[in-house]
């Protein structure tokens, strides 16, 4: 009871403050209502904040990552600074080490050796172009050269061959095949005289074109057409009896029987004894 009296007294007292306690209460509840109205707003206004506000996770965790990329910025801006200060220190000593001059040396080598590399690449050019014509005379010659052989050898040959036609390598000048009768034949495979029948009248062709050449050389013939056949070395004397003409032709043989009807002036070694 002594409780609720006080209560009561203070009640009164704080209606007491009030001169017109109907007019405080309808005050209090036009200032509720204002207030309700204000929470309302400011209610809406939250809840379109929490509408358009980020993700609390995501903002942590991307202040997170900038906080890392921080850190290593720092780290690395010290790591350049340390770099930065070994780069000063090695710029001061090679300031001291006359490097200037070193530069303008190296530059008067650099100059020296491109001048040195002009002329190599000028002599470079030279000689190329000296190969290319060297080696165009050369084919020049090379087809001049088969050529000639071809023209002297293709009528001794018919001589022996009527139809024969020799193909000579352009490389190497020699014989490599022989067509005869529209059949062509290695030189290789062909028979043993045929082989020598081939090569003398190829050096009677080269002699010929000596003589051409104003070079004129004696055809020397030591025991050769050994395989030939009494039919066919007939027909090689006539070769050779044409050759002579303008050539000299000196054959060696201890056939006496074989060659006698080779013709020309045959000669004999006499002995000391004898000639006195």
């Amino acid at each position: 009871m002594a409780n609720a009296e006080n209560r009561a007294m203070r009640a009164q007292e704080a209606l007491g403050t009030h001169q017109d306690p109907a007019k405080a209460l309808a005050d209090l509840r036009a200032s509720r209502q204002v207030a309700a109205s204000a929470l309302e707003q400011a209610r809406q206004v939250q809840e379109a904040r929490l509408k358009n506000a980020p993700d609390l996770a995501a903002a942590e965790a991307a202040m997170t990552r900038a906080e890392s990329v921080l850190a290593s910025a720092k780290d690395r801006i010290a790591q350049l600074r340390e770099e930065r200060a070994a780069l000063d220190s090695r710029i001061a000593v090679v300031a001291s080490a006359a490097v200037e001059e070193e530069l303008a040396l190296t530059e008067d080598q650099l100059l020296q050796a491109e001048e040195r590399l002009a002329r190599i690449n000028f002599d470079i050019a030279v000689h190329q172009r000296l190969e290319r014509a060297l080696q165009a005379a050369r084919d020049t010659a090379r087809e001049n050269y088969v050529a000639a052989v071809h023209r002297e050898l293709v009528p001794l040959l018919r001589m022996i061959w009527p139809d024969a036609e020799p193909v000579i390598d352009a490389d190497t000048g020699l014989i490599t095949r022989i067509s005869r009768r529209g059949e062509e034949e290695d030189f290789d495979v062909l028979s043993g005289g045929t082989q020598e029948q081939i090569s003398l009248l190829v050096r009677l062709a080269f002699a010929r074109i000596l003589a051409r050449d104003g070079r004129p050389a004696p055809v020397i013939l030591d025991d050769a057409i050994v395989y030939t056949d009494d039919d066919r070395i007939e027909q090689m004397f006539d070769a050779l009896t044409r050759q002579s003409q303008d050539l000299q032709v000196i054959v060696f043989s201890c056939r006496q029987r074989a060659f006698r009807a080779l013709g020309g002036t045959a000669l004999t070694i006499a002995g000391v004894e004898d000639a006195a």
